[in-house]
């Protein structure tokens, strides 16, 4: 895909007429501001393209599919297609698919990532948490049922049959790497002093934790990083307009896996946090926990237990095994020892040991 190709397709299909009747004005593409922001090799790109009205100038995302679709990027489509229709709110707005051939275009807002807007801090999260803790309440439990059929028919269900069995699948594939990684000169040092209790733990698996499930669940994002935040108004102290984007791995699944990889998994990565890390941890968790009680949501097991057993849950059922097989291909791994770390620490705490 390249920019003369985007220049084509938008005067073959139309674009300008599609999208222009969302706005209420015709609108032309500026051949000269057509970016791209992301290319997956052949499965996806992502591209900033601006449109004029002749007096104004509107950024627009335009997310491009190759065909056949994989089953993450149906899932997405079908968020900006149907899921908007209930949660809206919550994402950028959808202007127009065109689906041909050989491939499907996504044309959507623009809302400019946090990433670039401030610098983050943990205070932050006081914008972005009752956000979230909105959007999970929305379809928490039965209150999904409220949205028709929206999601019934494609939405993935985390205790469904198929992915209990993928859990299953990758708690036995990380025993075999625990295995290879005592071979590998590089993670033998990383790895030798726990091999053991880790392999003592997995056996528990492949689920850890059933009160995490007990606890709820509803629509989840699935991959709720900093750079999946986006805000018209970041730089305003008082109320963001926040959306998420990248709805890949969007499920039906406890809430708490969202809250670890916004919190959490930051915690792993920033270690100018690190000295802070359990206050910070702390307030996100009681913060989470007010906001969905003002939605009517009261978990019945502590909060901060459920957070602990949703980090390690995600970490035992699949990524351990996806930093080991990094560190195996010569890559690096900034996360593989926090996750050993933390799943030693709290996995004692939590009876795992």
């Amino acid at each position: 895909m390249d920019q003369e190709k985007i220049r084509k397709q938008w005067k073959r299909y139309d674009f300008g007429g599609k999208i222009g009747k969302v706005f209420g004005k015709e609108i032309k593409l500026m051949d000269s501001e057509i970016v791209c922001l992301k290319n997956s090799r052949e499965k996806t790109s992502i591209w900033r393209i601006m449109v004029t009205d002749g007096s104004e100038q509107i950024p627009i995302v335009l997310k491009i599919y190759k065909l056949p679709l994989k089953e993450n990027h149906e899932v997405e489509l079908n968020m900006y297609k149907k899921g908007q229709v209930a949660l809206g709110a919550f994402m950028p707005k959808t202007y127009w698919i065109e689906e041909n051939s050989e491939e499907v275009w996504l044309f959507m807002e623009f809302v400019q990532s946090l990433r670039g807007q401030i610098k983050l801090t943990p205070k932050h999260y006081d914008h972005i948490i009752p956000v979230l803790a909105k959007f999970h309440a929305a379809t928490y439990g039965n209150r999904i049922k409220s949205h028709g059929d929206i999601f019934e028919s494609w939405l993935p269900t985390y205790d469904s049959k198929k992915m209990a069995a993928e859990r299953e699948s990758h708690v036995n594939k990380t025993k075999k790497y625990l295995e290879l990684a005592m071979n590998d000169d590089r993670l033998k040092k990383v790895i030798e002093a726990n091999y053991e209790t880790l392999n003592r733990i997995l056996q528990r698996g492949p689920i850890f934790f059933p009160e995490i499930m007990e606890n709820g669940q509803s629509l989840i994002h699935g991959d709720l990083h900093i750079h999946n935040i986006s805000s018209h108004n970041a730089t305003d102290d008082t109320n963001w307009e926040i959306r998420f984007v990248d709805w890949e791995s969007a499920k039906f699944a406890p809430g708490w896996y969202d809250m670890v990889v916004l919190v959490e998994i930051l915690l792993d990565f920033r270690r100018d946090w690190r000295k802070d890390a359990e206050q910070i941890r702390s307030s996100c968790v009681n913060l989470y926990a007010e906001e969905m009680k003002k939605h009517g949501i009261v978990f019945q097991t502590e909060p901060m237990r459920l957070f602990k057993m949703a980090y390690l849950q995600r970490t035992l059922e699949k990524r351990l095994l996806n930093h080991i097989r990094r560190v195996l291909r010569g890559e690096e791994s900034v996360l593989l020892e926090r996750y050993i770390e933390k799943t030693i620490l709290w996995g004692k705490e939590l009876g795992l040991l």
